[in-house]
């Protein structure tokens, strides 16, 4: 039978109440079934509805059912009490003994509390514990096994296992023998031994995440999510000075990094992640030294690293204190976790809001978490892993398009602009610009994400800058004059950062021109409206890209020979349609130049690039000497294109072309389908009909305007400002 007749979780007994009770149900099932019997003989004697005895022997079976049950849960509950091993409610009324539901669960809950006592007895040094507990595997932990494994251990001792798993391991490397001895481990003891402290981690850490989610039938409650924060900020051991103890948060940080696809709430976030980001900034201003994980503060190098196979040493079988492996802020792994746990868990951990609940505003608090992350921590990234674990969870966080996600990436663009203006300095005199390298690649992981994250708010972007255009106030988002220009000369340092941009810009251009010649009235006014914005965004991008590579001459022709490459694979050929997938002729509105087309049509962009390059285009066709030039010619593609798809050529001109088909050639070949002979002759043919010198000078002023203005935001306190490259 089913369990839904009780609690679909646990339900609390009395002993001696439930046996009571046991016993009844057990006696009222063959009674209900004898009285149904007699029941159905004597109406259907009298030649009435049997319906009502029915209805009894439908009652009879399932208090037969329920009585088993009960019985079975009876004797658990005693098993339980008498083991010592259940937890027990104290009410008004009673004690009562919190009681699994279902039979598997029950036995899980014993595992669980069993798990428990095993732990504790390993973490302080009783080897034979170990047999126990390997027989429990990560993948088997259910909501049972680890609501009675947390709550058995409790928050404190959570975060005292591993720190007990830490220190023997610590000694086995023999980093620094007390009595100056040098006896080595075998390696098959201290892999053994790491390989177990990992399996432990894990399944400590999958416990953990499903009992500190509210959605979860395992939930401990928010009583445990404050206690877990309160020992975070714990020592270990609580009197040990400072310099020989370790702390909650630690430990908790070395949990997390084992947690691989376990996902934790948004209130785990909201809860102990944002304590856990405020504790490290008090220890950040009390040590200069980065706070770690135990991995760190043990130098346990790979020892406790997921999916390890080998503790590696150095060649005198010690594992260096300075050697191959980076020291793991204590904040990466939470920042992982909150990565793979979702948007609403990342933006819960970056700025406290959590749900569907919107920003007020855009701006940039100063002393907000993300902040602190991306601007105060920077020099400590540069000593870890260059903020990768910071690049996973903002991207995550601003992954949408809801309100909360576009306010992160402009947060993010702020918070990176006040870090580039102190490393990357104008020198006028010179005219070029400088850059403090190692300054500048402390967050070098971050640049590839926050490409992405810019291009899937390009729109959002051109805004900015149109607004910007007109007014020195603050954007709404808190970004001022110039800070943008310095966030493209930060991000385009990155070579596929760069080319994310500009793939996304190409990709935003081909939208503006295909609104532009859809909308009703004269398309070349409609095109002399849609151009400049974009004309202007590629002459920021090639502005910022030159000005961060132009000391370093290969990599500045190799940047200028990106835009050229994608113009000679013809990408402005690609029709709208195409992009969205869409068999139609139709346009898209105006409205759908926005941010949410971006990531899926940049998705069938790179499989157009693909394609074009599998076909190896003459590259004699359109080959640019310049980026100005490049522009030009991107925008030509697009305005033939977009043409041709809403039949804006006079047709009988094309009679007698080889790119016109039907009677009379009267309707024109798409011209991503042409060769290149008669590509050629139609881009020609197109030129003398579609005014494309017009465009071309409105593309080629626009984007050499673009650059000035970027160039003019470089300068120095004396108000000198670097010339356009």
């Amino acid at each position: 039978m089913g369990d839904a007749w009780l609690s679909p979780d646990t339900c609390g007994v009395k002993l001696n109440e439930f046996e009571h009770m046991t016993r009844q149900m057990t006696r009222a099932a063959p009674a209900l079934a004898d009285l149904a019997d007699q029941l159905w003989q004597t109406l259907n004697a009298a030649g009435v509805s049997t319906a009502p005895a029915l209805e009894i022997r439908r009652l009879a079976a399932w208090a037969t059912d329920a009585a088993s049950d009960l019985r079975r849960r009876s004797l658990l509950a005693h098993d339980l009490d008498r083991e010592h091993i259940a937890m027990k409610m104290c009410t008004p009324d009673g004690t009562y003994l919190t009681l699994p539901d279902r039979y598997t669960d029950q036995v899980a809950h014993i595992e669980g509390a069993r798990a428990a006592d095993a732990l504790r007895r390993a973490a302080a040094g009783d080897r034979t514990a170990w047999d126990e507990l390997n027989r429990i595997r990560p993948e088997d932990v259910t909501p049972s096994f680890a609501q009675s494994l947390m709550a058995s251990l409790g928050p404190t001792n959570l975060l005292a296992i591993p720190i007990a798993l830490a220190k023997p391991l610590s000694g086995e490397m023999n980093l620094e023998p007390a009595d100056g001895s040098l006896h080595i481990v075998s390696d098959s003891r201290l892999n053994a031994d790491a390989k177990k402290a990992r399996t432990i981690l894990t399944f400590l850490a999958r416990s953990l995440a499903t009992t500190t989610d509210p959605q979860s039938k395992a939930y401990l409650g928010d009583h445990f999510l404050d206690q877990l924060r309160d020992a975070g900020r714990s020592h270990f051991p609580p009197e040990a000075p400072p310099t020989s103890r370790t702390d909650g948060y630690q430990s908790l940080a070395t949990i997390l990094a084992s947690s691989g696809p376990s996902k934790f709430s948004p209130a785990f976030f909201r809860v102990v992640g944002n304590d856990m980001i405020a504790y490290d900034k008090t220890q950040r201003k009390n040590t200069s030294e980065i706070v770690t994980d135990l991995s760190g503060h043990f130098h346990l190098g790979n020892a406790l690293d997921p999916g390890a196979t080998k503790v590696v040493r150095d060649q005198a079988g010690l594992i260096s204190r300075h050697g191959s492996y980076p020291q793991r802020e204590l904040l990466s792994p939470l920042l992982e976790a909150a990565a793979h746990s979702g948007r609403d868990a990342a933006q819960t951990l970056l700025t406290g809001w959590h749900g569907p609940f919107a920003p007020k505003d855009e701006s940039l608090n100063k002393t907000s978490n993300l902040y602190y992350l991306i601007h105060d921590l920077r020099p400590d990234w540069g000593k870890t892993d260059h903020a990768k674990a910071l690049a996973a969870t903002l991207q995550t966080a601003a992954s949408g398009q809801d309100p909360a996600s576009t306010a992160i990436a402009l947060q993010a663009a702020k918070a990176l602009a006040d870090n580039a203006r102190t490393y990357f300095k104008p020198d006028t005199a010179q005219k070029k610009m400088t850059v403090d390298k190692d300054s500048a690649d402390d967050l070098s992981a971050l640049r590839p994400a926050m490409a992405q994250i810019l291009s899937n708010h390009i729109d959002r972007l051109h805004s900015i800058y149109r607004y910007l255009h007109y007014t020195t106030t603050p954007d709404t988002s808190g970004l001022e004059n110039g800070d943008l220009d310095y966030v493209l000369l930060d991000v385009c340092r990155d070579a596929n950062a760069y080319d994310t941009l500009l793939k996304a810009e190409i990709v935003h251009a081909r939208l503006a021109v295909d609104a532009a010649i859809a909308r009703p009235g004269d398309v070349t006014r409609n095109l002399e409206d849609a151009l400049p914005s974009e004309g202007w965004m590629f002459g920021r991008l090639l502005e910022a890209r030159t000005r961060t590579v132009q000391a370093e001459t290969d990599r500045l022709e190799e940047s200028n020979a990106q835009l050229r490459e994608h113009v000679n694979q013809l990408v402005g050929l690609i029709p709208v349609a195409s992009l969205y997938g869409r068999a139609a002729q139709a346009a898209p509105a105006a409205g759908a130049i926005a941010d949410q087309a971006t990531p899926k049509l940049l998705g069938a962009l790179e499989t157009w690039i693909t394609q074009r390059l599998a076909e190896h285009p003459d590259p004699t066709i359109l080959a640019p000497k310049s980026n100005t030039e490049a522009t030009q010619r991107l925008f030509s593609q697009m305005i033939a294109s977009s043409m041709v798809q809403h039949r804006k050529f006079p047709l009988a001109d094309a009679r007698g072309e080889p790119f016109g088909t039907g009677d009379g050639h009267s309707v024109l070949r798409a011209p991503e389908s042409l060769g290149h002979v008669e590509l050629q002759r139609f881009m020609e043919w197109a030129r003398n009909r579609a005014g494309f010198d017009h465009f071309e000078e409105i593309s080629r002023s626009t984007l050499e305007q673009g650059r000035s203005e970027v160039a003019g935001h470089f300068g120095n306190d004396l108000d000198a400002h670097l010339p356009s490259s």
